[in-house]
C-alpha cells in the first residue's frame, strides 16, 4: 500500500488506471435516461446482445425480406429429422420458426415438460410399456432428448399431464404459407 501511495504522488496518470477512472470525464453521462450502449447487456452475460434484440433503424435497402419473401419456398419442417428439429427449436429462441419447429415435435408425439424444461415422447416398442396410465398421469418409460448431450436417453419416469405444454398454436398466417408451397 506504501508504494502505491508514493507512485499517486508522482504518477497520477498511473493511479487513475490503477483505482479507476471517472468516466464523465470520458464524456460519458452517466445521469443520462438513455442506454449508455445499445449492445452491452450485462457484466454478467459472456457474449454482446442478440442483433433481434437490439432496438434500432434499418435502412431499407437492407430489409430484403418484403421483397423476397413471396419467391421463397416455404419450409416444410415434416421433411427434416428430429435433430434439425431440436436444434431449430433451441437456436431460434422467441422466433416464429421455433413456435413452428415445436409444432412439429408435437405432431411427432413429443412433449415439453414445463417444470422439467425437457422434451419427452413414449418409448414405444421397448420392453417397459406404461405401466400406469390414468386421467392424471402416466408411469413408464420415455426418450428425453438431453440438450447437454445432444441426444435421446431412455428414462423410467412418471409424467402429470398438468405439467405437459399444451399443443403449440401457428399463427393463421404461417399455417397458409405451409399449405400453398
Amino acid at each position: 500500500l506504501l508504494t502505491f501511495i508514493r507512485v499517486a504522488e508522482n504518477e497520477p496518470n498511473l493511479v487513475s488506471l490503477a483505482l479507476g477512472t471517472d468516466l464523465t470525464t470520458l464524456g460519458l453521462n452517466l445521469t443520462s435516461p438513455d442506454t449508455l450502449c445499445g449492445s452491452f447487456t450485462s457484466p454478467f452475460v459472456d457474449g454482446p446482445t442478440r442483433p433481434q434484440d437490439i432496438d434500432f433503424a434499418v435502412p431499407e435497402e437492407y430489409n430484403t425480406n418484403n421483397l423476397i419473401r413471396d419467391k421463397l419456398a416455404p419450409i416444410k419442417l415434416h421433411r427434416y429429422g428430429e435433430d434439425l428439429l431440436f436444434y431449430l427449436y433451441y437456436h431460434s429462441s422467441g422466433d416464429l420458426l421455433q413456435l413452428a419447429a415445436a409444432a412439429e415435435l408435437y405432431q411427432r408425439d413429443w412433449r415439453y415438460h414445463k417444470e422439467q424444461r425437457i422434451w419427452l415422447t413414449r418409448a414405444v416398442g421397448l420392453d417397459s410399456p406404461l405401466t400406469v396410465k390414468n386421467t392424471l398421469y402416466e408411469t413408464g418409460r420415455y426418450y428425453v432428448f438431453d440438450v447437454q448431450t445432444w441426444r435421446k436417453a431412455i428414462h423410467d419416469m412418471h409424467i402429470e399431464y398438468d405439467q405437459l405444454e399444451d399443443t403449440p398454436h401457428l399463427p393463421k398466417s404461417y399455417q397458409l404459407q405451409q399449405h400453398q408451397g
